[in-house]
């Protein structure tokens, strides 16, 4: 058995134990109804990966596709199951929501074949890579980093997340800072020759470290755990690929990463916990004060118990809540709560809140343009009043609740409000143009294999989460056209950079061993 195969048998057993499990929890009529829709579409997904070349061909937009069931869909039916829990408890309108979801992961499904047989008609019919692929290529964009140079990225990265909430070029190199997490990756797939593996763990261990403090002392939850979100997929995303024979050490291995993985999460959902309680002195207090309180927090069960409970009865009060998954981090895998919010509450907007949704979403729009442009095209929009979110815009004309909070909306909600039925076609064309944009960081070697690049690697996690959906029609669009191309430009300096100054380390070390090893004369 490959690899590949054992993961796709271990995600259908699970899926249909998770099935059977929902019907000792919850044999009331909405529940089944909504767990047989959940195991059609989950099925449909997995089997169309396990019986096609679509991972081998297409990685990236796979894995997006992949992503949009697990966190929208599949991800519900495992947390909810083996916590025994019903998978449609705390949902507004289970049976709509997942009928919804299940009819755009089809979509989605459909239009990957679709898209698949126009890359590969396209591809035969022409020996060139088109003249966007080339401009990345002649950038670098697709070559392997050298670990020295994944070493001064990952530095500039990480020096430019502490920067981020101040300068928006920072933030547009933040997400270098996950670097270094992608050396076991190339040693994996190159071997010992790549670099010294047991030197550079060790310095990963540090760094880990290092970025935990830092996510502590900023009171930073994205920044702790989207490192380890990134190798784990990627690491996940290698095995869906592999056509290895998988042996007894390799599974015992597996058995050992899966029963650590259970046994972290709740500790690290105390931790994401004990940050929240601490949120209320960030920038009050001196960073090594904030990194004490964290872990005081950390300590104290009766707190983060209390805490946990204080939230439970707030959310009970308001019309607004999203509660779902009972553990934390777990919860940041699963997105269902946020579709079903505003799946719900789109539902309940007025012909009048539809023009209104349609007006903010142009803002929004240009919003995602610089200031700059904005300022020569006299457009007036004023960015500094936009603090706020199409969640909250959704349920501000449902049901009157004040702008603020930055609520987490979804594109089914707002399309739904702007286009009604034809939404499901327009998000088919949608889906096209999002797979070729999410391709672009991929590229096939002569042999034919396809290889990932670093953008495309380091953005595994956002697309796993938001490759083919988002919180709002504008955050895709700007991801899609703004995005790929600051990415790109931005990984290009840098990686220059890097280069150059690794050739200088290597020239100045060549030089001094030289010197060390030039033999002493008596006169």
């Amino acid at each position: 058995m490959t690899i590949e195969r054992f993961i796709s048998n271990t995600l259908l057993a699970l899926t249909l134990l998770a099935f059977c499990l929902q019907f000792f929890i919850d044999f009331s009529t909405d529940n089944i109804g909504v767990n047989c829709i959940l195991l059609t579409s989950v099925l449909t997904t997995l089997l169309y990966f396990r019986w096609s070349k679509a991972l081998d061909s297409h990685p990236l937009s796979s894995f997006a596709v992949i992503g949009f069931c697990v966190t929208s869909q599949l991800g519900a039916l495992f947390a909810q199951s083996f916590s025994w829990v019903s998978v449609s408890d705390n949902l507004r309108q289970p049976l709509v929501t997942f009928s919804l979801l299940a009819m755009y992961q089809a979509i989605a499904l459909v239009c990957h074949a679709l898209y698949r047989i126009l890359i590969s008609t396209s591809a035969t019919n022409s020996n060139k890579s088109g003249l966007f692929r080339s401009m990345l290529d002649a950038l670098g964009v697709y070559a392997t980093p050298s670990v020295i140079n994944i070493w001064i990225m990952g530095g500039i990265g990480l020096f430019s997340l502490l920067l981020s909430y101040v300068s928006p070029v920072a933030n547009g190199l933040s997400f270098l800072a996950w670097t270094p997490f992608l050396i076991p990756l190339y040693v994996q797939q190159l071997g010992s020759t790549y670099c010294n593996a047991k030197r550079n763990y060790l310095f990963l261990v540090a760094y880990s470290a290092l970025v935990a403090l830092m996510a502590m002392a900023f009171n930073a939850r994205g920044m702790m755990l989207t490192g380890l979100a990134t190798v784990s997929l990627l690491f996940l995303l290698v095995g869906m690929r592999s056509h290895k024979a998988i042996t007894a050490p390799m599974l015992l291995k597996f058995g050992m990463i899966g029963l650590l993985g259970a046994a972290l999460s709740w500790p690290a959902s105390n931790m994401v916990t004990a940050m929240v309680i601490a949120r209320k002195d960030k920038f009050k207090v001196p960073l090594t004060q904030m990194v004490t309180k964290t872990i005081d927090n950390f300590l104290d069960p009766e707190k983060l118990a209390e805490y946990n409970k204080q939230v439970i009865v707030k959310e009970l009060r308001s019309s607004y809540d999203e509660t779902y998954v009972a553990n934390p981090m777990v919860a940041r895998f699963v997105i269902t709560k946020f579709h079903d919010n505003a799946i719900y509450f789109s539902g309940k907007i007025s012909d009048k809140g539809s023009d209104e949704v349609w007006r903010v979403s142009q803002d929004f729009f240009w919003a995602t343009l610089p200031q700059p442009w904005l300022d020569a095209l006299k457009i007036d929009v004023d960015k500094d009043k936009m603090y706020f979110s199409m969640g909250d815009v959704l349920v501000n004309l449902a049901v009157g609740q004040p702008l603020g909070g930055e609520k987490t909306g979804s594109i089914f909600g707002q399309g739904w409000v702007m286009f009604g039925n034809f939404f499901p076609v327009i998000y088919f064309f949608m889906c096209l143009v999002l797979f070729a944009v999410i391709d672009i960081f991929s590229t096939r070697t002569a042999t034919g294999i396809t290889m990932l690049s670093v953008i495309g690697m380091l953005n595994v996690w956002p697309n796993f989460l938001f490759g083919i959906t988002a919180d709002s029609l504008h955050h895709l669009f700007n991801s899609a056209v703004r995005g790929v191309a600051q990415s790109a430009i931005l990984y290009a300096i840098v990686f220059a950079t890097a280069k150059g100054l690794s050739n200088l380390y290597l020239r100045l070390s060549h030089n001094q061993h030289n010197i060390n090893s030039v033999p002493i004369v008596e006169n």
